[in-house]
C-alpha cells in the first residue's frame, strides 16, 4: 500500500524559503501530478518524498509510518527520472536486473520477475540489446521497467517524457496510463506540462511559489478554478481575465462565441480581429473589444478559440458569453462562487448589465 503523507513541510535552501508548511495526503492507488511553473517547488518536493532532499522540518508518513529520517532505499519507493539513468554498458536485462543482484535476489526469481516485467511494458524482444540500440521511447521503458521490478508501493516520476518529441510523448502519456491502471500503485508524477497534467491524473496538485493553489481532479481543476492563478495556468490558451470594479470577471477562449446565434447575449462587447492562427477543427484569435480596459490599463485583449473560421484579421465582431460561462474573482484573485456568497456574485452580475 503506499498512501503518502506531507505533514507542515518547510524546505529551504540557506536563507531562501522553497516550501513552507505544506500539507498534502495522497491516497493509496493514486495517479497524482504535481504540477506548476519552473521553480515552483515541485521537484523538491518529490526529492523529499524520494529522500534524496529531506525536508528542513515537518513530517513524511507513508503508509502511517513516519519515514523523514529513513535513507531512500528503505522507503519502499522507486524514482525514474527525465534522463533515464539507464547504464550504457549493460543490456536491458542488465539494467533491469542490476538492483535485484544488488539486492541479492537468487536468479531464478531475478529471471522470472525481469521477463514478468519486460513482458508489461514491451521489451520482451529487445533484452539482449544496449540502451544506444534503442529508440528513446524504449529507453523510458527501460527505466520504468528497473523501477517497476523493485514492486514498489510508490513510483515517483521526475518529468519523465520531457526528452521526447511531441508524437512519443503523447503515446507514452497513454502507455503510462494504462500501466498504472495494470499496477494499481500510487503514481507521483512532476511535470510543468499541464497537458500531461490534465491527460493523466487522477488528482492534479498545482503549485506556485511552493504553495498549493488547487488540489483537485482534472475536470473540477478546468470547471471550477479556485482563483485566477488556476483558472489560467490550466487551459489553453489560459483564461481571458478583466477587470471588474475592483473584482476581476474571467470566462475561457473556447466558451467564446463570435456571432450572436452562437450566444445568448449576457456579456456582449464589440471588438475587432487582431490575429486568426488556424488549428484544424478550431481556429484561435486575438481580439481587441472596444471601450474595455483591460488588467494592464489598456484596451482589452482576449483569446478567442472558436469552430467558426470565417473571421477574417481586421474585421469587425461581437463577442458574446453565456451567463453561466463566467467567473468572478475577489480583489486578491480567490473565486467567487455563487452557492458560497450568493450576494457578491450578484453583485458582480449586475456590474456586466450595467457595463
Amino acid at each position: 500500500m503506499g498512501e503518502i503523507k506531507l505533514e507542515n513541510i518547510c524546505k529551504s535552501f540557506g536563507t531562501t524559503k522553497v516550501i513552507e508548511n505544506l500539507n498534502l495526503t495522497i491516497k493509496d492507488g493514486e495517479f497524482a501530478v504535481l504540477v506548476g511553473a519552473s521553480g515552483c517547488g515541485k521537484t523538491t518536493l518529490l526529492r523529499i518524498i524520494a529522500g534524496i532532499g529531506p525536508a528542513t522540518s515537518g513530517n513524511l508518513y507513508i503508509d502511517g509510518e513516519e519515514v523523514s529520517d529513513l535513507p531512500p532505499g528503505e522507503r519502499d519507493i522507486a524514482m525514474v527520472f527525465q534522463n533515464y539513468a539507464i547504464y550504457p554498458t549493460m543490456t536491458v536485462r542488465g539494467n533491469i536486473e542490476f538492483g535485484l543482484i544488488n539486492n541479492k535476489v537468487p536468479k531464478a526469481e531475478r529471471t522470472k520477475l525481469v521477463e514478468e516485467v519486460a513482458e508489461i511494458v514491451g521489451l520482451t524482444p529487445y533484452l539482449k540489446r544496449k540502451p544506444s540500440e534503442l529508440s528513446g521511447g524504449q529507453r523510458q521503458r527501460v527505466a520504468l521497467a528497473r523501477a517497476m521490478v523493485k514492486k514498489p508501493a510508490v513510483f515517483l516520476l521526475d518529468e519523465p517524457l520531457s526528452n521526447l518529441d511531441a508524437k512519443l510523448r503523447g503515446a507514452m502519456r497513454s502507455e503510462l496510463i494504462e500501466l498504472h491502471q495494470r499496477l494499481g500503485t500510487t503514481f507521483v508524477y512532476v511535470t510543468h506540462d499541464q497537458t500531461e497534467a490534465m491527460s493523466m491524473a487522477d488528482t492534479i496538485v498545482l503549485l506556485d511559489k511552493g504553495a498549493i493553489q488547487q488540489i483537485a481532479p482534472p475536470s473540477v481543476m478546468y470547471h471550477d478554478p479556485d482563483n485566477v492563478f488556476t483558472a489560467q495556468f490550466i487551459g489553453t490558451p489560459p483564461m481571458n481575465i478583466m477587470p471588474l470594479g475592483e473584482k476581476f470577471l474571467g470566462y475561457r477562449p473556447e466558451r467564446v462565441a463570435l456571432d450572436h446565434a452562437y450566444g445568448d447575449g449576457f456579456y456582449r462587447k464589440a471588438g475587432n480581429v487582431l490575429t486568426r492562427e488556424m488549428l484544424g477543427s478550431e481556429t484561435l484569435y486575438k481580439v481587441a473589444l472596444e471601450n474595455t480596459v483591460g488588467s494592464d490599463g489598456k484596451q482589452a485583449e482576449i483569446m478567442v478559440k472558436s469552430a467558426d473560421w470565417k473571421f477574417k484579421v481586421g474585421q469587425a465582431c461581437e463577442v458574446y458569453v453565456d451567463k453561466d460561462d463566467l467567473y468572478f474573482f475577489d480583489s486578491a484573485k480567490k473565486r467567487i462562487r455563487e452557492k458560497e456568497n450568493e450576494t457578491v456574485h450578484r453583485e458582480c452580475m449586475d456590474m456586466i448589465n450595467r457595463t
